[in-house]
């Protein structure tokens, strides 16, 4: 094979599927660092990020016998990473406790309430900056079934499209909404503040 290190990375693979756990350990070891960075930039707490570093090892132990890669093992390992980023933040945009102690952290100085509301208008702002940047037709969509709360039936009839049509155009608009917060580096609070003020 021409490149050693995926033969390594393949042997580690078929020895962690047969239950080595000195494969595991290697993997451990050559991987742990690149996603606890990787989520950290996701969650923004050390102690958070760590958690969920051993919750990726954790998965990747027990699902050991049935791990099907069709790319490479680091894209399969960072998938599983990205779902359980995506799990956090929903997390954390349900927990006030945990959103402070973001918000505290990155900015030491948010520990008043008037300082923390400051915060939120801001990250607002940025989503409805998000919005606008949407066609008129995606921003109208949005608008329906995320402020106005109805569903992609009531939206398809009121403005005589399918449903289907509907669906396209939000999940059109979540993935533009997705990498327009990851392109200024406010993913992890956009999302937070997003999936509350939404």
């Amino acid at each position: 094979m021409d490149n050693p290190a995926l033969h390594i990375e393949l042997q580690l693979l078929d020895q962690l599927k047969k239950g080595s756990e000195t494969a595991f350990t290697e993997i451990y070891n050559r991987y742990h660092r690149g996603i606890y960075l990787y989520l950290l930039d996701f969650v923004k707490l050390p102690q958070l990020a760590e958690d969920i570093v051993h919750e990726v090892f954790m998965k990747l132990w027990e699902a050991r016998e049935r791990i099907t890669i069709t790319t490479s093992f680091s894209a399969y390992l960072y998938r599983i990473c990205h779902n359980k980023g995506i799990d956090a933040l929903k997390k954390i945009a349900k927990d006030a406790a945990l959103r402070k102690e973001i918000l505290e952290y990155t900015d030491p100085g948010l520990i008043t309430f008037e300082a923390e509301n400051k915060m939120i208008s801001h990250y607002e702002e940025i989503c409805r900056q998000a919005i606008a940047e949407l066609t008129p037709q995606r921003q109208k969509i949005f608008i329906l079934c995320k402020e106005k709360g109805k569903t992609y039936d009531e939206v398809a009839m009121e403005l005589g499209i399918s449903r289907n049509t509907v669906k396209e155009h939000m999940v059109h608009s979540l993935r533009f909404l997705r990498n327009y917060f990851a392109e200024r580096g406010q993913l992890a609070l956009a999302v937070i503040i997003f999936t509350k003020f939404f």
